[in-house]
């Protein structure tokens, strides 16, 4: 497992790039207050912001994977969607029970889900090449022989077909699907998560005592850049929920009465 699955979310290309340069000016902050870091620490600072500079150096970055992934996300929250859509359909037997064509729908999109997403989709806040694994696990469960059947039942066939394709596109644009080499600014974002992921690892096992100030004040100079960019991503995840619910209230027809 590499050292970025210790990062709570991915971030942008821009959102690695304003950390790394936070990141940089604390590291000058620290120096002129002749605060040294351990050499394990600051080779891995140094190494974040190596792949900062490097990301800056692309230019224009290639926002192709970025979309690809925004689809994938999209596609892949819109089948949970469906299921649990299928589940609450169903739900509060206990007042009104359910046929047994009810009951058979409702156990096949439970079926579904269980297989298929069974821990939800957080994943997709992964690093894309964690989240291609999850994928391709969600993929490979779908070609269940039961889960399969279940999906037909279910009439989510097409979906199904669109998250595969989905995938594939994924796995080439990273470039494990395909001879090719993955994409330079895809590359280079791994690599910045996974620098990141190390200083994290590494400012935790150097400054582990709570109890003195020094400790607690560099893991906040050296983790907090991460921290912002990924609380922001955050909050822009919310507004864009937010606006797409809005969105969607507002093109609901008003009621006849």
């Amino acid at each position: 497992m590499g050292k970025a699955a210790f990062l709570a979310r991915r971030l942008t290309p821009s959102g690695c790039i304003v950390a790394g340069t936070k990141l940089a000016a604390h590291r000058e902050a620290l120096k002129s207050k002749k605060i040294k870091l351990s050499p394990k620490v600051d080779a891995a600072v140094q190494s974040v912001i190596a792949s900062t500079e490097a990301l800056e150096a692309l230019g224009s970055i290639d926002a192709t994977m970025v979309e690809i992934d925004r689809g994938t996300d999209r596609c892949i929250g819109a089948f949970s969607s469906q299921l649990a859509s299928i589940e609450r359909a169903f739900d509060h037997d206990d007042i009104l029970p359910l046929t047994d064509d009810e009951a058979a729908r409702r156990r096949d999109a439970l079926l579904v889900r269980s297989e298929v997403l069974s821990s939800g989709t957080g994943f997709i806040r992964l690093v894309y090449s964690q989240q291609w694994v999850r994928m391709s696990a969600m993929i490979k469960a779908l070609e269940g022989k039961d889960v399969k059947a279940a999906v037909e039942r279910l009439g989510l066939s097409a979906e199904t077909g669109r998250l595969q394709r989905w995938t594939e596109l994924y796995g080439k644009k990273l470039g494990v699907t395909e001879a090719k080499a993955a994409d330079p600014a895809v590359k280079a974002v791994e690599a910045w998560h996974e620098a990141y992921g190390t200083l994290l690892v590494q400012a935790h096992a150097e400054y582990d005592d709570d109890k003195d100030e020094t400790h607690a004040l560099l893991r906040d100079r050296l983790l907090s850049p991460y921290e912002d960019a990924a609380e922001e991503a955050r909050r822009a995840d919310q507004r864009a929920r937010a606006a797409s619910a809005r969105k969607k209230t507002d093109a609901e027809p008003e009621p006849i009465g």
